[in-house]
């Protein structure tokens, strides 16, 4: 596994290698080993999900306040099915980046820094 410029390059073939964005993996190498690295990781998704959830209530109360305000409704169903959709496209995601790693070597890593840096990126795509 390469890592360089927020990239690793997981599951190399004859012609393809699949680029997966590894911020949060390069921010806790730092930490030492595996274990340490899971730690870390683990602190960073914990630290993301709190801020996601937040966000989310003050998002949809601004959704639900637009309909108040405008009489049109489905500001805050369309939130709700984002929110659900999400949720289901990390998890799917993420499980692709873990099954990159055929060698099983880092995929536990692989597959939660892909939760932290999809997180962190919905937190970006939902603030103002």
């Amino acid at each position: 596994m390469s890592v360089g410029r927020g990239i690793v390059y997981v599951a190399c073939g004859l012609a393809f290698c699949a680029p997966v964005s590894a911020a949060s993996v390069e921010e806790c190498l730092p930490a030492g080993d595996g274990a340490a690295q899971l730690k870390c990781l683990t602190d960073e998704e914990i630290k993301a999900s709190a801020e996601l959830a937040a966000l989310e209530i003050t998002v949809a109360k601004h959704a639900r306040d637009i309909e108040q305000a405008t009489g049109r409704v489905g500001a805050h169903a369309a939130l709700a099915r984002s929110m659900r959709d999400f949720t289901q496209y990390r998890a799917s995601q993420c499980a692709y980046v873990k099954e990159l790693m055929a060698s099983g070597t880092g995929s536990a890593q692989a597959q939660l820094g892909c939760r932290v840096d999809l997180t962190r990126r919905r937190i970006r795509e939902l603030k103002p």
